[in-house]
């Protein structure tokens, strides 16, 4: 659609909405998540070369990236953001699914003392968030970590090159990674579902 700056229109809103009543949450992440060309590029070219540039650069197979969020579909779905608009200074939410790179991370968190490492209070909460729940959900969330881990500065360096090129020029670009496709498609799921409740709630 490429639409960026735009937000959606009611109509196409509303469709959303009726997607997720009428879809299970398993056929709405199949169909409108993680099998789609996101709502940022124009077309599957578009998307397809600018994941081929960023998995290069992140050492992963193309085929392991996928856009998430709300410049996946133009609105957010976040149970605590729901609907609202991609905007001008929405960030591009990217999944990677990489066990190779979920071991290293996982392997670096339990090292003895990595805790200390973090000096803020806002970083010791990442990484217990970490310890906690994310690493048992088969999740790396690099944007809180990203520059203490061993690959850190590479990707890095990988995603500030990918906000240089077309159609995310001047974006945040945050990376999560995931133990295996399992687990994006279990989480998101899991957020489907729990707002599929809510808008079934509200008729």
């Amino acid at each position: 659609m490429n639409a960026t700056d735009q937000g959606l229109s009611t109509t196409e809103v509303e469709a959303i909405r009726r997607n997720i009543r009428n879809l299970t949450p398993e056929e709405f992440t199949n169909h409108h998540i993680v099998d789609r060309v996101p709502y940022i590029f124009s077309d599957r070219k578009q998307y397809v070369e600018w994941k081929s540039l960023l998995a290069a650069d992140l050492d992963v197979d193309p085929y392991t990236i996928v856009i998430v969020g709300s410049s996946c579909l133009g609105y957010s779905i976040s149970p605590t953001k729901l609907f609202n608009p991609f905007h001008q200074r929405s960030d591009i939410d990217v999944a990677v699914i990489s066990s190779a790179h979920f071991e290293q991370a996982w392997t670096w968190l339990r090292r003895p003392g990595v805790r200390d490492m973090f000096e803020s209070k806002r970083w010791q909460h990442s990484f217990d968030d970490h310890r906690s729940r994310l690493v048992f959900d088969g999740a790396i969330a690099t944007d809180k970590i990203l520059n203490r881990l061993p690959y850190g500065p590479q990707w890095a360096r990988a995603l500030h090159r990918a906000a240089n090129r077309e159609p995310t020029t001047r974006r945040t670009i945050k990376a999560r990674i995931y133990k295996d496709f399992e687990a994006l498609r279990t989480y998101q799921i899991s957020n489907v579902r729990t707002i599929k409740q809510k808008l079934l709630s509200e008729d």
